[in-house]
């Protein structure tokens, strides 16, 4: 269903002007998950929203799943990626950056090894290497975004990397591997800075998974959500 989508959108993008094809996604996106789309943007059918969400200017999103009231902000190109509910993604995300081969290959360039003839042609009969790391035993997704996980500005997240609940990715990180919960990581490659709560405060959040209440039990104790102490002396027994 996915592969009929992709090609759809690429013979309506011939047929018409592109302002028009991805007015009309947009449109629809917006109308069956409830997203706020910014100008410029453009939304793929084949992705989907939880709902709640704002996509803020002259951002795409393709062929990936996006949880409750995330939101993703400006110029961020977010492909094939599994996102989880409330993150804050900031300006310029990168994702499904895709990959080239750096040994046993006598040349990187893809008309060597790729049936998909990214420059007209190629010399390759059949798909020689995996240009992208896929998470999942499907090919869906290339990386995996928990919940209530803060992005900052300019970030990549290469293919395959997974980022645990709660972290935070400081702004122009390369993400090159996968990244623990709540962990807070920054530079190129991303490096542990530090952990935001103690080993017993993340454990515990890990096992309560507040993000999969009800919204109205999140909306009735959200004043607990200010302090890690009060909140898990509050919800410690259920």
């Amino acid at each position: 269903m996915k592969e009929w989508l992709v090609n759809s959108f690429r013979i309506l993008l011939k047929v018409f002007p592109n302002f028009l094809v991805f007015g009309v996604m947009n449109f629809l996106v917006k109308n069956k998950y409830d997203v706020s789309i910014g100008k410029g943007s453009k939304i793929y059918l084949d992705s989907f929203f939880e709902g709640h969400n704002a996509v803020f200017n002259n951002t795409i999103v393709q062929g990936s799943h996006v949880g409750f009231c995330t939101y993703i902000s400006n110029s961020s190109k977010i492909g094939e990626a599994k996102i989880g509910r409330f993150c804050a993604i900031g300006d310029n995300l990168k994702t499904s950056l895709g990959r080239h081969p750096s040994h046993d290959f006598v040349s990187m360039h893809p008309v060597f090894y790729s049936t998909k003839k990214v420059v007209g042609f190629t010399f390759s009969d059949k798909q020689k290497f995996d240009e992208h790391l896929y998470i999942d035993s499907d090919k869906k997704y290339v990386v995996e975004i928990g919940n209530d996980v803060w992005i900052g500005n300019n970030v990549m997240l290469m293919d395959g990397v997974k980022i645990g609940n709660g972290a935070i990715i400081g702004a122009g990180a390369v993400v090159t591997k996968d990244v623990s919960p709540y962990a807070i990581v920054g530079g190129v490659p991303a490096k542990l800075i530090r952990f935001r709560f103690t080993e017993e405060q993340i454990k515990f959040l890990e096992g309560f998974r507040w993000w999969n209440k009800e919204f109205v039990w999140i909306k009735n104790n959200s004043e607990y959500f200010s302090d890690i102490n009060t909140f898990i002396e509050k919800f410690r027994n259920g």
